[in-house]
């Protein structure tokens, strides 16, 4: 396990590794860019590849660039910082094409990646934990790269606008002198689990998010929740969320204490788009513009069709496509958003939208209509097998899949390949620096080729 060995990175791999090759064995290598030959050590072995770090650079890739975050490296929260950001917007149209081919069986051309807008103090939304610090001490920061049990006490973060770093010593600070332990999954007890902090670029406001466990005695955090208001003007509200489940992810299940709102408005290509402390809202607020355009287009509308939008969330992919279509109806499992898009349309005087709440398989069972198109963009896990069957029952002569995952994309999009061609794909990158990757697919039925 700590044998080390000299390999030449050929290509990228999805989630950021670069790949190599070993006496007939394939090694992803954390830290190894394409292009360059590394000394890297072994750190595990399966059945079908090694895993690898790269530990010494022997000749660097022709794509290498300077970091500009003193944490890069040791941080999670970037993996490419090292490369120029042309030779990543490469790599992840290669992804792309790869992964589809690989595990979709679709050999199509994949069109070039759409930049970011900006490359930096892009994100509008960051999402922070908590974890045990020395003694009885407290870490609040982002996941370690090669140690995700562990949290980095990040002190800068270049993906962010500075406030972020401010309100996050800050909160770090408030938690620390409450005494309360950081939440423990594995026996369910502890206080600390996350900070979210959103940020309108509209409004240059800020709302905060600090979730904990089910058991934190939140008597105690009455006076934390106000001094944090106080301190900073631009707050516009601090949430207390309860998350009960033990899996590790920053969302709360409900709500404990709120000071101020709990929402943010920004502005998104003219439509103003309210976005709840809960709310799905995609986290490069001018990169997410050019993938719904990208989708609007995809769509190929002439106003006189009828969209259905089958993971709306709070309603901004929707509200795009109904300035080009006839009507749009969105569905949407959880009530909150669908209050969101509501409001989103209602402000944005769309009125040829409607939304429904609920279950996607009897929500599509009770409508009277089928759309001419679909509009999928379901979370990172792709689609269920019964919304690919109502995909099929549905029949939509066009389909325009919006995906954050283009393993599970190429999965679903194998599944779907007896009834549709895939016509298109763009990805669009909202995270540069990282290895995450966004997709707009459009599939056209073969019966209407």
């Amino acid at each position: 396990m700590s044998q080390q060995l000299e390999l030449t990175i050929e290509q990228p791999a999805y989630g950021g590794a670069g790949l190599a090759r070993h006496e007939g064995r394939i090694v992803f290598v954390e830290g190894g860019l394409p292009g360059s030959r590394v000394l890297a050590r072994i750190i595990k072995e399966e059945k079908s590849c090694l895993r690898a770090v790269a530990e010494k650079v022997l000749d660097p890739s022709p794509h290498a660039a300077e970091p500009f975050c003193a944490h890069f490296g040791t941080c999670g929260g970037c993996t490419w910082q090292d490369a120029a950001y042309p030779a990543q917007l490469t790599w992840k149209r290669d992804i792309v094409s790869e992964q589809l081919k690989r595990l979709g069986g679709i050999e199509t051309q994949v069109d070039d990646t759409m930049a970011s807008p900006l490359e930096r103090l892009y994100r509008n939304k960051m999402e922070f934990a908590f974890g045990p610090g020395q003694g009885h001490g407290l870490r609040l920061g982002l996941r370690e790269r090669l140690n995700p049990g562990r949290v980095l006490e990040v002190e800068t973060c270049h993906l962010m606008p500075p406030l972020a770093m401010d309100i996050l010593r800050t909160v770090r600070r408030l938690t620390l002198a409450t005494q309360l332990p950081p939440y423990f999954a594995r026996t369910g007890t502890g206080a600390w689990r996350h900070l979210v902090l959103r940020h309108s670029e509209k409004s240059d406001s800020w709302l905060a998010q600090i979730i904990v466990g089910p058991k934190t005695p939140f008597k105690r955090l009455s006076s934390l929740v106000e001094t944090l208001m106080d301190e900073y003007e631009q707050l516009s509200g601090v949430v207390v969320g309860i998350r009960r489940d033990r899996a590790d992810f920053a969302i709360a299940e409900t709500r404990g204490k709120l000071v101020g709102e709990d929402f943010l408005e920004e502005d998104l290509d003219g439509l103003t788009l309210r976005v709840s402390a809960d709310a799905f809202f995609q986290t490069n607020t001018r990169a997410a513009a050019l993938l719904y355009a990208k989708a609007v287009e995809a769509a190929n509308l002439t106003g006189e069709e009828t969209v259905w939008d089958l993971y709306c969330g709070a309603g901004g992919l929707t509200a795009y496509m109904a300035r080009a279509a006839k009507k749009v109806i969105g569905f949407e499992i959880s009530e909150p958003a669908v209050e969101d898009a509501r409001t989103n349309a209602a402000q944005n005087d769309l009125y040829n939208c409607a939304f429904v709440a609920g279950d996607l398989k009897d929500a599509v069972a009770r409508q009277k209509s089928k759309p001419d198109v679909v509009v999928i963009d379901p979370p990172r896990a792709g689609l269920h097998p019964d919304t690919i069957e109502i995909l099929h029952k549905i029949a939509a002569p066009r389909l325009v899949y919006v995906s954050c995952n283009p393993s599970t994309l190429a999965r679903d999009l194998g599944r779907l390949s007896d009834q549709y061609s895939v016509s298109s794909v763009t990805p669009v990158d909202l995270f540069p620096h990282t290895s995450h990757i966004e997709c707009v697919a459009t599939l056209v039925r073969r019966d209407s080729l």
